[in-house]
């Protein structure tokens, strides 16, 4: 695959009026001239993921293609696994884009004109070097997904609170020592992940974010749940594994929904009764903590199918848990049990 076959697919897609072109995996340095004749092309992909290949498939390039500015039509632009280091101010024109994925590139930091893309629904900077947040991204009311994990982030902007239609949230893998308050505002969130950081503290005002479903917190430095979580009441997963948390409350035996709670490598010293409400939890985890007992109300989980105790100081099982009908999994090696 070559630059010649580049060119091939760009003539035909501008000979036959196609709207989509792929250009992923060809090896390209730079976007040939001619693309700028693909005046009705909406879907440029010059890297993606391949489900076939389970791969990423991308290419080489290290300039952003200026000539892709030409085209007013665009709606999805993948620019996935290239070597691009910066974004021209200009791409802030194409106000038809829908979708702009530019993960896994070099990109440090992200234009303040992006914020004029009033019809972007997704927005994806995964695998870069960015270190902070353009205020301005909180003018693309129409964001549904805004995913820029895993790059070296160290605060989260008041602006975002403004995203009113945001489902997912992704600043996994960052340097963000604190989450603002303002986040509680985001009233249609479902995903939020912001595990792999430097958080010290859960704020109060994340219990006011109804409609979660999933919140990943894991690998910081949290020492406390604040009670407001057990307001969540349709968190289905809840993942606090590797901080420094001390104690459950009591109050995340409200959390109906739940499936899947996640706390090992904490501090933790006892398991609240109240975790034996959790009616529909089908994996619990509190592996590496400080735990002495299990309380007998465990037993209540039927729907219990996973149970992670190793490396506490428990020396016995209730029987009824050990009788849960759906326990398969229960992980109790590296203890002290005397009886199984």
């Amino acid at each position: 695959m070559t630059l010649e076959e580049a060119v091939r697919r760009i003539d035909q897609t501008a000979e036959e009026k196609l709207t989509e072109l792929d250009l992923s995996g060809l090896g390209l340095e730079e976007l040939p001239q001619q693309i700028g004749k693909c005046t009705h092309l909406e879907i440029l992909v010059l890297g993606k993921w391949d489900e076939k290949k389970i791969k990423r498939v991308g290419n080489q390039l290290t300039k952003f293609p200026d000539d892709v500015l030409q085209l007013t039509h665009l709606k999805i632009l993948k620019l996935i696994d290239n070597e691009i280091t910066s974004i021209p101010e200009a791409l802030g024109q194409l106000s038809n884009l829908t979708s702009l994925d530019l993960s896994y590139n070099e990109i440090t930091s992200i234009p303040e004109s992006l914020g004029q893309m009033s019809n972007l629904t997704l927005l994806n900077f995964f695998g870069n070097k960015i270190t902070s947040i353009p205020e301005s991204l909180g003018q693309l009311s129409n964001l549904t997904s805004l995913d820029l994990s895993c790059n070296e982030i160290t605060s989260i902007p008041e602006a975002l609170r403004q995203l009113s239609n945001l489902t997912s949230l992704d600043l996994n893998g960052n340097k963000i020592t604190s989450i603002p308050e303002s986040l509680g505002q985001l009233s249609n969130l479902l995903e939020l992940w912001l595990g792999n950081n430097k958080i010290t503290s859960i704020p109060e005002s994340l219990g006011q974010l109804s409609n979660l479903l999933e919140l990943e917190l894991g690998n910081n430095k949290i020492t406390s749940i604040p009670e407001k979580l057990g307001q969540l009441s349709n968190l289905a997963r809840l993942y606090l594994w590797d901080n420094q948390i001390t104690s459950i409350p009591k109050k995340l035996g409200q959390l109906s929904n739940l499936t899947v709670l996640e706390l090992g490598h904490n501090k933790i010293s006892s398991i609240p009764e109240e975790l034996g409400q959790l009616s529909n939890l089908e994996a619990l985890s509190l592996w590496d903590n400080q735990i002495t007992s299990s309380p007998e109300a465990l037993g209540q989980l039927s729907n219990l199918a996973s149970l992670n105790l190793m490396n506490n100081k428990i020396t016995s099982i209730p029987e009824a848990i050990k009788q849960l009908p759906k326990l398969t999994i229960i992980n109790i090696y590296m203890n002290n049990l005397t009886e199984l």
